[in-house]
């Protein structure tokens, strides 16, 4: 089967490509577009990299500014993250430190009703505790 066109421009169309895009294209394949009849063969070739349509500049504006969107919420919520682990962090060791407090504050307080205990006893005289 063959594909006849009756000029380059009518080719370039149909690929959906520029004239010279097209020309360059012929010229690496060592194809001759003079013919304007192409073999399967031909055709398959100067078709296999057509391009695709352009997206608008409004869309591609969109979807750059959507992803520039996304990509500075992701810093934000990575940020935001080392920040929660250096307050879990700092909320432990406050804990610890709290810990310790209140095991030297019930030492002390051990220790205090101990001397206590003592002085609180009825005082010996001297000859008591010598002949104990």
């Amino acid at each position: 089967m063959t594909h006849e066109f009756d000029s380059i421009i009518a080719i370039a169309d149909e690929l959906e490509i520029s004239r010279q895009a097209l020309n360059r294209k012929a010229k690496r394949l060592n194809i001759d577009l003079s013919k304007k009849s192409f073999t399967d063969t031909e055709w398959k070739l100067l078709a296999s990299t057509k391009r695709k349509p352009k997206q608008s500049t409004l869309s591609n504006y969109v979807d750059t500014f959507t992803a520039q969107q996304i990509a500075e919420k992701d810093d934000l919520i990575n940020y935001l993250k080392s920040q929660i682990k250096e307050k879990d962090k700092q909320i432990d060791h406050a804990q610890q430190l709290q810990l310790i407090a209140e095991q030297r504050l019930t030492e002390t307080k051990d220790s205090l009703i101990e001397y206590q205990e003592k002085e609180n006893q009825p005082k010996k005289g001297f000859w008591h505790r010598l002949f104990r």
